[in-house]
């Protein structure tokens, strides 16, 4: 053992053939405890990272101070220091591992126990595109192949279960096959689960990840979504997306802009493209989304001309709250009570009658734009 009297001290280990930094001890930390576990290989590397002054302790004088005391004592430092090097070697599986390599191969040895498991249960199962396969079998498959810890085996497996390469569950009893029935003997939880997989895609799959984390790595903080990929991958509509953006409700950190392509449209169109909202035609209220960049007065006249039943309707059935909250803000305050009593009560939405009242109220809209376009200002009367 060694306890540090000045300097710093770096302790790593390797995990994948990757060093792993898992501490950095100064003035008054020691090191080398291990040596108090009989027959146990060393687990760290120790570096130097300033000049350093150390007091060497030989590891019988410490067994013979342990010696001096109970049992118990004993048994908990040898105890602790087992739980260290146990949370040293789960920091370095967990950080700056690189996992991919390992994805591959544990794919392509799931793949070849799908094989196996097929042949074992030709005749009964020839055309199910996913195959179960109990964790304990693949566990003691992967530490026999790969020769990882258990622990290892598991992480790896529970990084191909978030990248959608497998899934783990509980066994269930009407799970068929002859991996069921070969393990009768009591089970842990090991044998009570069962990984799924695509065993024609997973090695593909595997491949492809693997590509990606590859681009990801590089630059995981510069990656950029377009917004078709980013429509489908939480499910919402680009244009409520873009009207969040407008109305500042999506944080600042999500988004970026691409700094040529703003000097080009600079160069090209100005900064008032940037500055002033875009003019609209009367005629161009095509969508829902478009009333935000109508008149007051226009809104105001078409609620004023709309029946108040399918007002109501169109307002609880609209998707983006901002235009109901719009629309409700240009009526009267008598108009805003009728419509907000009938919203209310439990009525009845039909789809396609609230997409009819929907084009009916844009086409009221659309011939009051046009009808004030057509009449141009009032003229001024002098006296």
């Amino acid at each position: 053992m060694y306890v540090i009297a000045d300097g710093k001290v770096e302790i790593s280990t390797q995990c994948e053939d990757k060093k792993v930094i898992v501490a950095t001890l100064g003035k008054g930390e020691f090191f080398g405890e291990a040596a108090l576990l009989p027959a146990e290989p060393r687990g760290n590397t120790a570096k130097a990272l300033t000049f350093c002054q150390l007091t060497v302790v030989n590891a019988r004088v410490v067994e013979e101070e342990l010696e001096r005391v109970s049992p118990l004592l004993r048994h908990i430092v040898r105890t602790m220091i087992r739980r260290v090097k146990k949370k040293d070697d789960l920091l370095a599986t967990y950080t700056h591992a690189d996992f991919m390599p390992g994805v591959i191969s544990y794919a392509h040895v799931l793949s070849l126990m799908a094989g196996a498991e097929a042949q074992a249960e030709r005749g009964w199962r020839s055309q199910t595109e996913e195959v179960s396969v109990p964790l304990r079998e693949v566990i003691k498959k992967c530490r026999a192949i790969a020769g990882h810890s258990r622990l290892h085996v598991m992480v790896m497996l529970r990084r191909m279960e978030k990248l959608n390469l497998i899934s783990m569950e509980a066994g269930r009893s009407e799970f068929v096959g002859s991996a069921a029935t070969r393990h009768n003997a009591p089970e842990g939880a090991s044998d009570r689960q069962l990984v799924t997989f695509d065993p024609k895609r997973i090695t593909e799959r595997a491949h492809n990840v693997a590509d990606q984390d590859l681009e990801v790595s590089v630059a995981s903080e510069l990656e950029l979504i377009e917004l078709n990929d980013l429509e489908a991958l939480i499910g919402v509509e680009r244009k409520m997306i873009l009207n969040k953006l407008s109305r500042a409700e999506i944080a600042e950190d999500v988004f970026a802009f691409r700094k040529t392509k703003v000097l080009n449209y600079v160069e090209e169109k100005g900064i008032t493209y940037f500055s002033r909202p875009a003019r609209r035609a009367p005629g161009e209220v095509a969508a829902l989304e478009d009333l935000e960049f109508v008149d007051q007065r226009s809104l105001f006249d078409a609620v004023s001309a709309f029946d108040t039943y399918d007002l109501a309707k169109m307002l609880v059935a609209m998707p983006d709250q901002s235009i109901a909250d719009r629309l409700l803000g240009v009526m009267t305050e008598a108009r805003k009570k009728e419509v907000s009593w009938v919203m209310r009560r439990d009525i009845k939405i039909d789809p396609v009658e609230v997409g009819d009242i929907e084009q009916r109220f844009m086409e009221t809209v659309r011939t009051i734009r046009s009808s004030a376009s057509a009449a141009g200002p009032a003229p001024v009367l002098g006296v």
